[in-house]
């Protein structure tokens, strides 16, 4: 007897358009820009998502100056296709030797948008030692950071933008077949980080299927809806939503959470709104995911803008 597939499956493997994997746009911080400053208006965090609206522009400028990326060596892609590792890997890999230039070009572009306390920060950065700042960025990249230090707890999502700056560039250099496939992991296919949140796409990514997204790279890899990302439990799955008097507060967004793992990963759907954006609606939920903490769920998703102590 063949088992019968899902609808999302039919159209992860019908060929034409859809992929198990799917690269960024050449746009994708202007769009996140765009919708930040959506979401900003009326907002309780209104001036935190309009900063980070400009860091979003400065992103994309910085990303448009940069040169072709170079594309990695085909033996090292065929031997991560084979073998399911990320060609990009940012866990284990070497800094981009420009990293440290792109995080002072986006500081001194953002520096008038910036509340007065990061002000007072972004004056202070030439005074950091290149050493601190790699610690910084590598700590960032395994997600092992400790950021108590409130001078480094101000700069880490400056030190964040820059690397998804760098590190979508890098993936700028490869195609959606370059990436391995066929092993639906909890870590980004590309580069190995962890996931910012879950997307389902409408239209030629195959309608309602979902894609988790990489908090560093912005690439997407396919993942089976109604399954926890984290450790692939298919059983108990819940849906959290904000709610008002007058229905769902931000009806393309809900929390998933896992009873076996206690993680909670955002879906953010198209179906339900065409406009969302993972980034930028991931950022304007905050209360959500206070909401599922307080149940006994941690945030299994990260978000480079978002660092607390």
């Amino acid at each position: 007897m063949q088992n019968l597939l899902s609808p999302e499956e039919i159209a992860t493997q019908a060929g034409g358009e859809t992929s198990p994997n799917r690269l960024p746009e050449s746009r994708l911080f202007a769009h996140r820009g765009q919708r930040l400053g959506t979401l900003a208006e009326g907002h309780a965090m209104g001036d935190f998502l309009r900063f980070a609206a400009g860091l979003c522009h400065a992103q994309q400028q910085r990303l448009d100056s940069l040169p072709l990326a170079r594309r990695p060596d085909l033996a090292l892609l065929t031997r991560c296709r084979q073998h399911g590792m990320p060609p990009l890997d940012a866990p284990g890999g070497d800094l981009p030797d420009a990293w440290q230039d792109t995080l002072r070009t986006l500081a001194a572009t953002v520096s008038g948008l910036a509340p007065a306390s990061l002000q007072d920060t972004l004056a202070t950065l030439s005074d950091i030692p290149a050493q601190r700042l790699d610690t910084l960025a590598r700590s960032i990249l395994r997600a092992e950071e400790d950021l108590s230090d409130p001078l480094e707890l101000a700069l880490a999502p400056l030190i964040g933008a820059s690397l998804q700056v760098l590190w979508t560039h890098r993936l700028s250099s490869l195609q959606a077949e370059d990436i391995p496939t066929g092993f639906e992991g909890s870590l980004c296919p590309a580069c190995g980080s962890h996931p910012m949140a879950s997307f389902v796409r409408i239209g030629d990514a195959g309608h309602g299927v979902r894609y988790a997204t990489c908090s560093l790279c912005a690439c997407e890899w396919h993942v089976t809806r109604i399954k926890c990302v984290s450790c692939h439990n298919t059983r108990g799955i819940t849906y959290e939503g904000l709610q008002g008097e007058s229905g769902d507060l931000h009806k393309g967004v809900k929390a998933e959470t896992c009873p076996e793992c206690h993680a909670s990963l955002k879906i953010i759907s198209m179906e339900k709104d065409p406009l969302v954006d993972a980034f930028a609606d991931d950022l304007a939920t905050l209360a959500l995911d206070m909401l599922v903490d307080e149940a006994g769920f941690h945030r299994a998703g990260r978000n480079l803008f978002l660092f607390m102590p």
